[in-house]
């Protein structure tokens, strides 16, 4: 799921101080709380006339188009996403004063590639934030890079190279300062991943089920995340044989994303993909064949036109 890519680090990417007009500061900080709150449609229209505002220095113009390159991604406009990832890093490359802000432009498009099944690109703009989150001593921005390095070598069956990154993450994390539930919750999921590839699912079932807590203590219900934390607890519950706590919990995720981010997000269709596979093993096939075509026709008309050539991984979504 990407990866990549946690709302809390996008919240910390703008500074406190915002130069200019009150009203425009006051703009920003209500646009980031909608970001914040997974509000993504009502997000880039705050964005957009702040990413060219005079109001703001260069680099808090840079930060702004980072974060609308990230509300972009969440929504599943993906070119519109990738070109503002690169305004962003146009703005940032050879600033030797705000390089974390670099790292954190390259961090988020790792994540927008790793969506799009670029995984190569995904490792390198990560590979090159660690370099520069290492030069910063930023423990959590390393601690988040090994987190998805691991999740992307799970996506290619590499356990062992999952697992020697998940434990450096957890290293990095001892030593951060300001790591947060979502920084954590990442980890944890990671960890269940690392665990149910190793055949342990009762411990991978207890690591989704702490992920989904952290993440309704820290953002409530009404959360796409933790929406998606249902939907992936479920599937653990339907490795273990558990169909009716699987469909229930799938259930209660599909719920949650409807009411956040609509029928139409790539998230939410990615889910019902999910769901229609602990349907065909609930023994409902016609119903679980029906969704599952109607969610990969979803996908594809989300995606036509948008990028050529991708492809959606369900653990992109972390």
């Amino acid at each position: 799921m990407a990866r990549i890519y946690l709302l809390l680090l996008i919240a910390g990417i703008l500074t406190p101080a915002i130069s200019g007009q009150e009203s425009v500061h006051e703009q920003l900080s209500q646009t980031l709380l909608l970001e914040k709150q997974g509000q993504f449609d009502s997000a880039i229209r705050g964005f957009q006339p702040l990413v060219e505002s005079d109001a703001l220095s260069l680099p808090e113009r840079g930060r702004a188009w980072t974060l609308l390159g990230y509300a972009y991604q969440e929504i599943g406009r993906y070119q519109e996403s990738q070109s503002a990832y690169e305004r962003a890093l146009r703005i940032f490359e050879g600033d030797r004063q705000n390089r974390k802000d670099y790292a954190n432009a390259l961090y988020c498009f790792a994540g927008l590639s790793r969506s799009t099944g670029q995984a190569e690109a995904a490792s390198r703009m990560w590979l090159q934030a660690l370099d520069i989150y290492k030069e910063q001593n930023d423990h959590r921005g390393i601690a988040r890079i090994y987190a998805n390095l691991a999740g992307l070598a799970m996506e290619q069956n590499h356990i062992r190279a999952a697992k020697s990154a998940i434990e450096k993450a957890v290293i990095e994390a001892k030593a951060a300062k300001g790591f947060t539930e979502d920084d954590l919750a990442l980890i944890c999921e990671i960890q269940a991943w690392v665990v149910s590839a190793k055949g342990d699912r009762k411990s991978a079932l207890a690591g989704y089920q702490h992920t989904l807590d952290l993440r309704k203590h820290s953002h409530g219900d009404h959360f796409p995340l933790t929406g998606w934390s249902y939907l992936i607890l479920g599937r653990a519950y339907a490795a273990n044989d558990q169909i009716e706590e699987a469909l229930m919990n799938m259930r209660e995720g599909l719920t949650i994303l409807e009411q956040t981010e609509g029928r139409k997000s790539p998230r939410y269709l990615t889910g019902e993909i999910l769901f229609s596979q602990a349907l065909d093993q609930s023994g409902s096939h016609g119903e679980a064949s029906r969704l599952r075509a109607s969610a990969q026709q979803g996908l594809g008309d989300l995606y036509r036109g948008q990028c050529v050539g991708c492809t959606l991984s369900a653990s992109s979504f972390r």
